[in-house]
């Protein structure tokens, strides 16, 4: 029993065992509860091969762990028939092994691209913040925010429908177009040109028919103004302190997603900003969860439960997300059923950098 024990940890590992139950100091049965005990070796096939013939030997034996309980006298073809099928059992399964752990590792490290495409945080008067928690491995969901000129910063998320690789792909390619500004006929300065040269460029029927929605805006400092347009997008939400405290409006537009109709005619709409305001732009991962005892969230809820703790200084990415993991209940480290995007931007005085 012991050597069989030593044996057993020799690499290569074996891709069967067969053991006795009748041996002199350790017997079969505890030779086999220990190479099930061991991480090393717990999932190498035992099969008991015995002249104990009774069935609660065998039943003992098979709980402990063994594939087959074969007893004397033994058949040889009938043997060989078992220790062949259990053998090839063991190597398709050790390849499954194998094959999952390589593409676990592929989707982590596609997973680490598609985080890297996720802009750095602004600091200073004009801030950023953000938090993106994938329902998947890979989700569909990316944003992100660049200066198109000195005087024109974009800011943009996207939400393609479904999760995973193909939602994935759909979303990095969308993206890269959004911030290499490579759609082709769109006018960046211009939400509602920006979403008809995506739509153009992304049709459903040539992606799987994958769509995803979108919100596009393009702040200018100078002018204190900011162009937006929304595809089938929830609308962004401008928090900022007026006369009666904080204010939080809605600032989406009516129109459908990226890819679903050739050709539809999108608008956009402005607005002049105060001196000092937060926008936040999130998919409706953010808040479409289930709250025990109210059920699911509507964004009606979301946008009441923003405006008690939004405040337009205060980085609050974090805080939030906090928040709707304790509105859902459970583990808070569950993934959300949908992916989870959120961005803000913070202008004037307060907006510096995240802790």
């Amino acid at each position: 029993g012991e050597k069989a024990l030593a044996l057993a940890l020799v690499a290569p590992r074996p891709d069967l065992i067969l053991l006795d139950v009748v041996m002199p100091g350790m017997d079969g049965y505890e030779v086999c509860q220990r190479l099930k005990a061991d991480p090393a070796t717990a999932d190498i096939p035992v099969i008991f091969l015995t002249a104990r013939a009774d069935s609660e030997d065998e039943e003992r034996g098979l709980q402990l762990g063994a594939v087959d309980y074969i007893t004397k006298p033994i058949s040889p073809p009938i043997a060989l028939s078992r220790i062949r099928s259990h053998v090839n059992l063991h190597r398709q399964k050790r390849a499954l092994i194998e094959s999952q752990a390589l593409i676990a590792a592929e989707l982590n490290e596609a997973a680490e691209y598609v985080r890297s495409l996720l802009p750095a945080p602004l600091q200073g008067a004009i801030a950023t913040d953000w938090q993106h928690v994938p329902s998947t491995s890979l989700g569909g969901d990316a944003f992100g925010h660049h200066w198109i000129d000195p005087e024109h910063l974009a800011i943009y998320l996207l939400d393609v429908c479904g999760h995973g690789v193909g939602a994935a792909l759909l979303s990095i390619s969308a993206m890269n177009a959004l911030r290499a500004q490579s759609l082709v006929g769109a006018d960046f300065y211009s939400p509602s040109s920006v979403l008809e040269a995506a739509n153009q460029t992304f049709p459903m029927e040539a992606h799987n028919d994958k769509f995803f929605t979108l919100w596009y805006g393009v702040y200018a400092p100078a002018t204190r103004t900011l162009r937006y347009a929304s595809a089938g997008h929830p609308p962004a939400l401008l928090v900022h302190h007026g006369d009666a405290g904080t204010e939080v409006r809605q600032l989406g537009t009516r129109n459908l997603a990226i890819g679903c109709m050739p050709g539809f005619p999108f608008g956009e709409a402005s607005i002049e900003l105060p001196p000092a305001f937060k926008l936040a732009v999130f998919s409706d991962g953010v808040y479409e969860i289930e709250v025990p005892g109210h059920g699911a969230m509507s964004l009606a809820d979301f946008v009441a439960l923003y405006s008690r703790i939004a405040d337009p200084q205060l980085p609050q990415a974090q805080a939030l997300l906090d928040t709707m993991r304790a509105q859902r209940g459970g583990d808070p480290l569950q993934p959300f059923d949908d992916d989870y995007s959120y961005l803000e931007l913070r202008i004037g005085p307060g907006a510096g950098p995240s802790a």
